[in-house]
């Protein structure tokens, strides 16, 4: 007779150390939902068979332990249970970068808008929901708080508008070390929430500098080209003390991925990714006064003020 616990242990040495398991999960979704191609659809080969039950095997490997009976009746002792782990930075910010690269670039034309509605839940107080149109060429603007009538003015002026920002970010560079050296190399802060106030400890200081720089420009997605895109979601990746932190929630509740700078003392800055396809939800500053958050309800390029994505 065949030992059980040696058949176990053969079963277990079939499944691959990082099984995907959303994503075999999704797949097996996506097959219940097409259903068959047609009278004439091939049958899944064996091979995919054995791997699902394989992987099945190591899902209940990784709930818990399993015991097996031995003939006879005697139970054999618990298989130790298989440690879970959660999805590290380099994984998931690259599987955003891949997303992104296959992304199409947006035309824009100087006479366009640029449009984004946002809501703030800072220390203070929640203020009013608004949505704000800026005219690519500089020249106009538009803002509507939620309630209100939307009123159309010249553009202020200013060190920048959406027009500036698009510049910027066509000459930003899309390899991920570089967009980190010029970053550092940047003469001010770039960060919609400081995570720590009046100044950062020298030995995060740095970290924080970068964060709060791609964050900035992430609020301005359909402006971003793919590669550099892909370029700030790797760049994220290499800066020291960020993690992943699943389901995490937004300023207004909406759950999404976590990118998180842990500063230690000072607190954790968030960015929140949407699960889906990584789009840019906002951010938020966790510290001892609470909870800060700037969440982008919606974005785009449009033709006119009043007009939405």
């Amino acid at each position: 007779m065949v030992n059980e616990i040696e058949l176990l242990r053969k079963m277990r040495d079939e499944v691959p150390k990082d099984v995907d398991v959303r994503g075999v999960e999704q797949r097996l979704a996506a097959m219940r939902r097409d259903g068959p191609r047609g009278a004439g659809a091939r049958r899944p080969p064996v091979r995919r068979v054995r791997v699902g039950f394989a992987l099945a095997a190591a899902c209940a490997l990784a709930v818990g332990g399993v015991a097996v009976a031995r003939s006879g009746g005697e139970r054999a002792p618990a298989v130790r249970q298989a440690e879970v782990r959660s999805p590290t930075a380099a994984v998931v910010l690259e599987n955003a970068a891949l997303v992104a690269d296959r992304s199409r670039a947006t035309e824009i034309r100087p006479d366009q808008w640029f449009y984004v509605k946002e809501s703030q839940h800072l220390w203070g107080g929640d203020l009013p929901t608004f949505e704000h149109w800026s005219r690519m060429d500089g020249r106009k603007e538009a803002i509507r708080e939620e309630g209100k009538e939307l009123r159309i003015t010249a553009a202020e002026k200013g060190p920048t508008h959406s027009g500036r920002t698009q510049e910027e970010i066509e000459r930003l560079p899309a390899d991920p070390d570089a967009l980190l050296a010029h970053f550092r190399g940047l003469g001010k802060d770039l960060t919609p929430l400081s995570v720590c106030q009046p100044h950062c400890a020298p030995e995060i200081a740095d970290s924080v500098k970068v964060f709060g720089a791609i964050g900035w420009y992430l609020k301005y997605g359909p402006m971003i080209p793919p590669d550099t895109a892909a370029g700030m979601y790797r760049a994220l990746a290499k800066i020291p003390k960020v993690t992943i932190e699943e389901n995490a929630t937004d300023g207004d509740g909406r759950t999404g991925i976590g990118v998180v700078l842990d500063t230690g003392t000072t607190g954790k800055a968030y960015y929140i990714l949407d699960a889906q396809d990584y789009r840019y939800m906002g951010t938020k500053v966790v510290n001892e006064d609470g909870t800060g958050a700037m969440s982008v309800l919606g974005s785009g390029i449009v033709d006119r003020p009043g007009d939405v994505p």
